[in-house]
């Protein structure tokens, strides 16, 4: 009979809690991230996701129509001046503010700087 010859090493390291404001020292596996206090996820301070306002890249238009219609808006991006069509839909009121070329934030932000640069 052939007995193991592993030997299961001691892996035990002096580490600091990642907890932020925590700092606690402890001992532990290299791996591990939290002291035995903030291993139970209920003791964790959880982390609150900030949602815009719905206004900042749509605007918001109250109507009262029972059917679909079609508007025309002028992109609100400065220096822009583009129409583009808009259908409205029933008990919605929440529309794109900027033409499609300028629906993306970072395209947004490069028409600015070239406008700066040209201007």
């Amino acid at each position: 009979m052939q007995l193991p010859q592993y030997q299961k090493k001691n892996r035990s390291v002096l580490k600091i809690c990642r907890e932020p404001g925590c700092g606690k020292q402890y001992v532990g596996h290299p791996i591990s991230k939290y002291c035995e206090y903030h291993r139970v996820l209920g003791n964790r301070t959880r982390k609150v996701q900030v949602y815009e306002k719905v206004n900042v890249k749509n605007f918001v238009f109250d109507h009262n129509f029972t059917e679909v219609a079609n508007i025309q808006r002028v992109c609100d991006v400065p220096g822009c001046g583009k129409e583009y069509a808009i259908k409205v839909l029933p008990k919605q009121h929440v529309y794109p503010r900027y033409c499609e070329e300028h629906r993306n934030d970072f395209k947004r932000q490069r028409f600015v700087e070239r406008k700066e640069i040209k201007g």
